[in-house]
């Protein structure tokens, strides 16, 4: 049973065919039943599929990658750039990553991500012809995931 403070309680059922239904009664009233919900900034689905919380995440981090857009923009050492990356863009996208499962999907959008990260801060347009190997030998980084 699944409440959000604001509609009541709701219930869902987690499967891999997600055609069941249940009929669930409280006090005479049918709980409605919901095919996804937030818990504890989590998205949870009744497919068990994380897709749509770490698309969430990659864009929150998107999000605290432009706010910091002025101060990443300044002539400071590229190793102060990677540290304010580490500090205040990395861990919103790993924030609750624990209970993930990646597909190899997932995977590379973390990872194309982390490269975005990296190629705005080399200042390098997406027209250029570089490669990741490239992006990540002159950021002086193994290629890690996040």
């Amino acid at each position: 049973m699944i409440g959000d403070g604001k509609t009541g309680p709701k219930t869902m059922i987690i499967n891999k065919t997600n055609d069941t239904q249940c009929s669930i009664f409280v006090e005479g009233n049918r709980l409605e039943q919901v095919t996804q919900y937030k818990y504890l900034g989590s998205c949870i689905t009744e497919d068990k599929s994380c897709d749509l919380d770490v698309i969430t995440r990659i864009g929150m981090a998107k999000d605290a990658f432009w706010k910091n857009k002025q101060l990443l923009k300044r002539s400071i050492s590229l190793n102060v750039k990677k540290r304010i990356l580490q500090c205040y863009v990395f861990p919103v996208i790993r924030y609750l990553c624990e209970s993930w499962t990646l597909s190899k999907d997932l995977s590379h959008r973390i990872n194309a991500f982390k490269q975005w990260c990296y190629q705005r801060l080399l200042k390098i347009k997406w027209t250029d012809k570089i490669t990741n190997e490239e992006v990540i030998c002159r950021m002086n980084m193994e290629d890690m995931s996040l």
